[in-house]
């Protein structure tokens, strides 16, 4: 009998070993979970803040296609250095519609003519899915920027509450008078 039980463990360890059938292992679909392939991590959108002749905000922030938020506070924020953070899929959709409502891809590369020297830039960028990154440099003191390019980028801070890193008006007016 001594044999045969040591014939039936051999068959049961090369079973396991071999994974009990040698197929690739089934995916097993987890409850709320979606088997749909999730976004890649691709640039959608980017906005950089630089310095002006003051207390301006100067930050850098770029959302992923799959979410992912990187922020890098530099000067005159609330958060100085960097952070990240996660937008859901609903805020994802309005970005992309926002900087296709206002025909991001048409404006022009540049609006950078001074009408006085102590303002602060702003840099947009947005990838459309599939398509070519396009950038907008925007001098905020040259009045020829269209009225368009300013909603774009309100809209992008107001999507990402930029106010949780940068501050309110009120927190950065307390951190400037330290």
């Amino acid at each position: 009998m001594e044999p045969a039980r040591a014939a039936v463990r051999v068959a049961i360890l090369i079973l396991v070993a071999s994974g009990c059938g040698g197929g690739k292992p089934r995916p097993v679909l987890l409850q709320g979970h979606s088997t749909a392939t999730p976004p890649k991590h691709e640039h959608l959108a980017s906005i950089e803040r630089t310095h002006c002749y003051g207390t301006c905000p100067a930050y850098q922030l770029t959302v992923y296609r799959d979410g992912v938020v990187e922020y890098n506070g530099e000067d005159f924020v609330k958060v100085q250095g960097k952070a990240a953070g996660k937008l859901r899929p609903e805020k994802l959709t309005a970005l992309e519609d926002l900087f296709r409502k206002h025909d991001y891809l048409k404006l022009a590369d540049s609006y950078q003519q001074a009408a006085y020297t102590d303002a602060a830039s702003i840099y947009t960028a947005y990838t459309p899915e599939g398509g070519k990154r396009k950038q907008v440099k925007h001098y905020l003191g040259d009045p020829h920027a269209p009225e368009s390019l300013g909603e774009v980028e309100e809209g992008f801070e107001k999507l990402v509450n930029i106010e949780q890193w940068i501050g309110t008006e009120q927190e950065r007016d307390q951190l400037n008078r330290r």
